[in-house]
């Protein structure tokens, strides 16, 4: 059960509204009546008819925005807040047009968040019962995990151990895989790998020593693949060196028990895993 909302301004210098640390939600001087838009997003599958037989084909499928619409309801206590005054603070968070972020912590999962930009804010002030209807788009649907999971291990040949990589997200995630420089001799060749290779197997030639060590990422929109000087900070770009075989795609954590490996040709290198889990509903 969610029990707690965080909502960040876009804005420097927005007012901070502390709440009752009560157990009572009608307490808050801002109370959260209702979050819709919190279940997985609806999927826009695409299909073509057959022309002469019945049924049709599969081309394609996706999940777009997610619409979220917080119902808030202003408690004014009269002596420092009055209903105005908290419509006017919520406003410093919530303006059209403007991004926004909130945070939501539960009783059975980690703290998510989920970034998007104010569409629009529907007020009732002329009733006994004032609300605001907020509705907020997201343009990525997912809820993503506050703090990033971090997992270290020592790379393997092709016949070594893999290490098993618990994911508890509902969506598949991209990852960010650093190697660096243990023992002599340096690798030519650095592999990653989750599962079956003909599924996920990822390979480039590259190197690391006591002077650089490499980085890959294949989170989508923000792939890539190099090497960095560790006194210089520059980076040498190696996506023209990948080799990802046929029917293979980069290495991406999917829901349940993930076997992970980091494979070099020579040596003994150190990684370090890094993600953040996923979650397509709350």
């Amino acid at each position: 059960m969610i029990e707690t909302v965080k909502a960040f301004s876009s804005w420097r210098s927005a007012p901070t509204l502390p709440l009752s640390n009560g157990s009572r939600a009608e307490a808050d001087l801002i109370q959260v009546r209702n979050i819709t838009g919190l279940n997985p997003v609806k999927a826009a599958v695409t299909t073509s008819p057959y022309g002469s037989v019945d049924g049709a084909s599969f081309t394609g499928s996706s999940v777009t925005t997610r619409n979220i619409v917080l119902t808030l309801h202003p408690n004014p206590d009269w002596d420092d807040w009055t209903y105005e005054g908290l419509r006017r603070l919520l406003y410093s968070y919530f303006m059209p047009k403007r991004d926004t972020m909130l945070e939501f912590y539960s009783d059975d999962m980690i703290p998510v968040k989920i970034s998007g930009y104010v569409e629009s804010v529907e007020v009732n002030m002329f009733t006994k019962d004032p609300e605001l209807l907020v509705s907020i788009i997201c343009p990525d649907p997912y809820f993503i995990a506050i703090d990033p999971t971090v997992i270290t291990g020592q790379t393997i040949r092709s016949n070594g151990q893999f290490v098993v990589v618990e994911y508890n997200g509902t969506i598949e995630s991209g990852i960010e895989v650093n190697v660096t420089a243990v023992s002599t001799p340096n690798p030519t060749k650095i592999a990653i790998q989750i599962g079956d290779p003909r599924i996920t197997y990822f390979e480039t030639t590259a190197s690391v020593d006591s002077s650089k060590y490499f980085e890959m990422s294949s989170i989508p929109m923000r792939k890539f693949v190099q090497n960095v000087d560790i006194g210089t900070g520059v980076i040498t770009n190696l996506l023209s060196h990948v080799e990802i075989q046929e029917g293979s795609a980069w290495p991406t954590l999917q829901p349940g028990e993930n076997e992970f490996a980091v494979i070099t040709d020579q040596g003994v290198q150190d990684w370090e895993l890094t993600f953040y889990e996923r979650f397509g509903g709350l």
